[in-house]
């Protein structure tokens, strides 16, 4: 498990919203009780939610949407297996949280 792996929701329900979570914790953890993720939601059709809180990002050939303010956790040993990993966007990603975070 690393930072920024995307793995497919655990939440069987709201896959067809939100197919991935993005686990955004940090690795100085050793043996955390919990993984902290956002979820990475699909736009509705003609919509255009894309802000600096809520940044596109692809996960193969779908645009997701961050959703930064529904972030949760997980026990590790719900999210299995990552499909990809979105460290190339680090910078958007951080910028959403600080967004959230801070404000700026």
């Amino acid at each position: 498990m690393a930072q920024f792996d995307v793995y497919l929701n655990p939440l069987e329900d709201l896959r067809d919203s939100h197919p991935f979570v993005m686990e955004i914790q940090s690795k100085l953890l050793k043996r955390p009780v919990a993984l902290i993720v956002i979820p990475l939601a699909r736009l509705a059709p003609g919509s255009q939610a894309v802000t600096l809180l809520n940044p596109s990002l692809a996960v193969g050939d779908e645009a997701l949407v961050l959703e930064t303010l529904a972030i949760t956790s997980f026990q590790p040993g719900e999210l299995r297996g990552p499909v990809a990993n979105l460290s190339q966007h680090a910078s958007v990603i951080w910028d959403a949280l600080d967004f959230a975070l801070h404000g700026y």
